[in-house]
């Protein structure tokens, strides 16, 4: 795995819960909205796409941009869409309090097998 995004830390965490799926150098935004679905703004960046057994994380520069268990109920309230098919995008709401989300546009292929990894978490 990518030494550049990963840390020691979280390459253990993967290794202990099993991969799944990873796609390495996938492209991705991150697009804050606000609760009336207004643009905030959206940053463009590279990383590191995983699935484990028991979480999706998306992660680059060592940051961990998605890290959501299968037994969180953030992930349970994710929305996940095949934009096109090699666009996933995630509808995340980082506080379930809160009316504002973020929406993560994935650019990797196979997105409808990927979806069904993920819901099978």
């Amino acid at each position: 795995m990518s030494k550049k995004h990963m840390t020691d830390k979280l390459q253990a965490r993967i290794d202990k819960e099993g991969l799944v799926f990873m796609e390495e150098s996938v492209r991705f935004t991150v697009t804050h909205t606000s609760p009336k679905g207004k643009l905030l703004g959206r940053d463009w960046h590279k990383g590191d796409l995983v699935v484990t057994s028991k979480r999706l994380l998306l992660v680059s520069e060592k940051v961990k941009y998605l890290n959501i268990k299968s037994s969180d109920e953030r992930f349970s309230a994710t929305k996940f869409f095949e934009d096109n098919v090699a666009c996933l995008e995630v509808d995340f709401m980082k506080d379930p309090d809160s009316k504002r989300s973020l929406v993560f546009h994935i650019y990797t292929p196979g997105v409808d097998k990927l979806i069904k990894l993920i819901e099978a978490l």
